[in-house]
This record gives structure tokens, sequence and C-alpha cells, in this order.
């Protein structure tokens, strides 16, 4: 469950993602103060939501020796508290939660095989105006639609790919950390040893993470 965690929290596609968006926007270094807030911010958001709901789980579950296994078994967290409308919420943020992963997904999807081929790409543009880059994001989507349809353990699935997401860490994070301390790629913006040490300690995690995902995987069952 932790590997998967860590899996959830730092996934390499953000990089091509949020790359992406920076040069649609094209962005330049006066955005650097806003990103460094964002960034912030959003994963500081990001972590605290995850162990709320952590903790959470673990207060409304344990006591009743429930273990779950399926997505729709998590909505009593809140219907103990809010009744029907703990139902409510509870699907609306599950709701929100995956729109925003499966755009942020079939885009990134799209992205790095338009910027592989050479093609044009750009969300910004209408789908008729740049066609191959909207077809992939919209066979994505329907490819996943598919694998619901089929009816396969969206949980185990989901687990798998969070641990095989974490495996590919290391690979994703080592060229990062070449390319942001190379003073002619980003020039006085290079990372300062706080910074490098920081991304060090995550490479050395990731590569732990990675040598025992797949085994936990495979003999957790």
């Amino acid at each position: 469950m932790a590997v998967s965690i860590l899996g959830a929290s730092i996934t390499p596609y953000l990089m091509y993602f949020y790359a992406s968006g920076a040069i649609e926007d094209q962005w330049d270094t006066s955005d650097l103060s806003l990103n460094r807030v964002i960034a912030s911010l959003g994963m500081s958001f990001g972590s605290v939501i995850s162990v709320g709901v952590l903790v959470l789980a673990a207060l409304v579950f344990q006591p009743r020796g429930i273990h779950i296994e399926r997505y729709e078994q998590m909505a009593p967290m809140l219907t103990g508290l809010f009744g029907h409308w703990g139902l409510i919420l509870f699907a609306a943020s599950l709701g929100i939660a995956c729109l925003g992963a499966a755009a942020e997904v079939s885009l990134t999807v799209a992205y790095v095989l338009a910027q592989g081929f050479g093609r044009n790409w750009s969300e910004n543009l209408r789908p008729k105006e740049e066609a191959r880059f909207s077809v992939v994001y919209t066979v994505v989507i329907a490819l996943a639609a598919l694998l619901m349809a089929l009816g396969i353990d969206l949980l185990t699935l989901t687990n798998i790919s969070m641990v095989l997401t974490a495996a590919s860490l290391p690979l994703a994070i080592m060229p990062f950390l070449l390319l942001m301390n190379d003073e002619s790629y980003v020039g006085e913006h290079r990372n300062g040893c706080f910074s490098n040490s920081v991304v060090v300690f995550i490479i050395a995690l990731a590569c732990v993470v990675a040598l025992v995902s797949i085994p936990l995987q495979i003999f957790g069952g």
C-alpha cells in the first residue's frame, strides 16, 4: 500500500503534462515564482487530502473489520457523518478526482505520441484542427471505459498501475537531476545544495521502491 501511494503521489507522466502546458501557454522565467507557489500549494494540498482520506478510512473501517476490495465500499467514510448527503458528496468527490486524472493521463499520452512522432499538437485548438492529437486522447478514454465494461477489478488494476509507476520512478527522475544542474540549460536557476539533497533522497527512495514493488505485488496477491 505504501508503494502504491508513493506511485500515485510522484507520477512521471505529470512532467510531460506540465511541460506541454508550459509550452502551449508560452511561459518564461517571469512565471517561475508563480509556478513555485502553485507546485508547493498543490502538492501540499494533495498530500493533506491523501493523509486525511487514509486516517478517515482507518477510523471508519478498521473498528468494523471491513476490508476494502471495491471502490463502492468506500462510501461509508462520509455517510456515517452526513447520511444520504454523504453518499452524494462521496460520488461527487470520486467523480471529480477521476475526471481530472482521466484528462491528465489521456492528454499526456497524446502529447508524448505527437511530440515523439513530430506531429502538430495543441490542447487549445479545435479537435478538427489537430485531428490525430484529438483521436489519441479519445481512444485512450474509450479503452479505459472498455476495461470497466469488461468487469475488470478496478481496485486491483489501480494498485498494479501504481506499483509499475513507482518502479519507473528512478528512470524518470535521474535525468532531471542532471538537467536541473546544467547551467547551459537552466542558467542561474539551477538547483542549490538543498534542492539537490531533496532530489537525491527522492531518487534513493525511488530506487528502493522500484526494487521491492514488483515482488510485493506478486507475493502480496
